[in-house]
């Protein structure tokens, strides 16, 4: 991320991002594929990698970007082709706020605001409570997950990092305010499961290269 004065306000310096707008949503923790092959791109990427900067991940739908988007880092770089084009692993850092955007050599910026999420106020009870109904969803599952990393979930973000869910879900799920509205939609996304007739669904979990 570079710091700089920003190119829309007169005020104190902001964060700028260069933004990679697409009809996808990532949530910070979450470890996902990308096939990098547009030029702008390309060369996004590879100053990514070389300085070890992040970029944004923005949804984009019908031209529009969402005021909410994440961050994320190249996580592993796991082919890069001649051509320039790359096969990627992204890890999601942080929820962000875009305040206004520019286009700039055919590529996006962000003047954005890094979204402070003070998991400390989330109240450990109803945290270990939700916690107790996702454990008992997997194992009337029979999901294979190590039950140890499983209790060691500590914000909202572990228990989506390892899911494969909707894009349009999972970008609700991005904007929603604060860590209990998070872990509220999480109860309730899990009372639905446990209150369904069979008391299954489709747990799917991602492949072991994104683990």
């Amino acid at each position: 991320m570079e710091l700089y004065k920003s190119i829309f306000t007169t005020g104190l310096p902001r964060l700028m991002l260069p933004l990679f707008p697409l009809k996808l949503a990532v949530l910070p923790k979450e470890v996902l594929p990308l096939h990098i092959f547009e030029d702008r791109y390309k060369e996004m990427i590879a100053e990514c990698i070389s300085s070890d900067s992040l970029f944004g991940m923005i949804y984009r739908e019908k031209g529009e970007f969402s005021k909410i988007g994440c961050a994320v880092k190249v996580y592993k770089t796991l082919n890069k082709y001649e051509d320039g084009k790359y096969d990627i692993l992204i890890k999601g850092c942080y929820r962000f706020k875009i305040i206004n955007y520019m286009k700039k050599n055919n590529l996006w910026y962000g003047d954005i605001k890094e979204i402070d999420e003070h998991y400390d106020l989330m109240d450990p009870k109803i945290f270990n409570y939700i916690l107790d109904k996702y454990l008992k969803v997997l194992l009337s599952n029979n999901a294979n997950q190590n039950i140890q990393d499983e209790l060691n979930k500590s914000i909202s973000f572990d228990f989506t990092k390892n899911l494969i869910i909707p894009t349009q879900i999972k970008q609700e799920f991005l904007e929603l305010d604060d860590e209990f509205s998070r872990m509220k939609y999480i109860e309730k996304f899990l009372d639905t499961i446990l209150n369904s007739d069979n008391n299954t669904m489709n747990l799917s979990i991602k492949d072991k290269i994104l683990n």
